[in-house]
């Protein structure tokens, strides 16, 4: 079977959200076939379910008034329902590691919900808050010929706050135990960041992580004008890429026995039935 031509994408209007911006770094092709929805529905979320699970929690309890305590009660409820959610919608499947694993992620949620409650009580109750903030704002870049492209950078903060009716402060919950994790989520809070400036007009007060599981549980990040300079220098690169049809991939190996959209790759090619790679 040969694999279709690549299809001619619109210019006019280039979204930027940080899990693309993230997935062109690694690889143009992925980046592209994650545009076009190439995605296996047979991959596996496990890595990434727990996460899940915590953060349609939080969601929930923030966005009901009552908030009656006891968040970590619902762990057995969502992961049901998202589990069977990612299922159906082809969002991928929940691949057990084995007969334990279910049971240690159902533990692993409650006890990070059961620090988060007071955490999100303390830092978040008292001030005005949107949990699960979706955010469409332009920014505009010189393109490849130093013309002005104007992209729209767009995505969801986990949770957004405004305190004293003017400071904003951005939030990022993670389910990790890794005390190191937050050194490689630095980048993904100033891209919030730089949304907050396009929307609102200036820069987040605070920008921090939220991660109960650790012994620090909320960590600050500093979101300096070099680090933006450097996000809006790769986001620049993206859209010359996007601009120029640039949609080749990277040309390593490395990780592609286990990308998820492997299947559909001008890298790959079928030989007598074989993937193989393209000379």
């Amino acid at each position: 079977m040969t694999e279709p031509a690549l299809q001619q994408e619109q210019h006019d209007h280039i979204f930027v959200s940080w899990s693309q911006l993230r997935a062109h770094d690694e690889c143009k092709q992925k980046a592209y076939l994650y545009r076009q929805r190439r995605r296996s529905p047979g991959q596996d979320i496990r890595m990434f379910f727990p996460g899940t699970v915590v953060d349609r929690i939080m969601r929930e309890w923030l966005d009901n008034e009552a908030r009656e305590p006891g968040m970590h009660l619902r762990v057995s409820e969502v992961m049901d329902r998202e589990e069977t959610t990612a299922r159906e919608s082809g969002d991928g499947i929940v691949r057990w590691k084995n007969q334990s694993d279910r049971r240690e992620v159902h533990d692993t949620c409650v006890e990070l919900l059961a620090r988060l409650e007071p955490i999100l009580t303390k830092l978040v109750l008292p001030h005005e808050f949107e949990p699960a903030k979706r955010f469409r704002v332009p920014l505009t870049v010189p393109g490849p010929h130093d013309q002005p492209v104007t992209v729209t950078l767009n995505g969801e903060m986990d949770l957004l706050v405004r305190e004293n009716g003017a400071d904003w402060c951005v939030y990022d919950l993670k389910a990790t135990r890794n005390e190191d994790y937050w050194r490689k989520t630095i980048m993904q809070l100033v891209f919030y960041d730089l949304a907050v400036r396009a929307g609102f007009g200036s820069y987040s007060k605070r920008l921090a992580l939220i991660q109960p599981l650790c012994k620090q549980p909320i960590v600050v990040i500093e979101a300096s004008d070099d680090l933006r300079r450097q996000l809006v220098q790769r986001i620049i690169a993206m859209v010359h890429d996007r601009v120029r049809e640039d949609f080749s991939p990277k040309p390593d190996e490395a990780g592609c026995s286990w990308c998820d959209v492997r299947h559909a790759c001008l890298k790959f090619k079928p030989v007598n039935g074989r993937m193989s790679l393209l000379a």
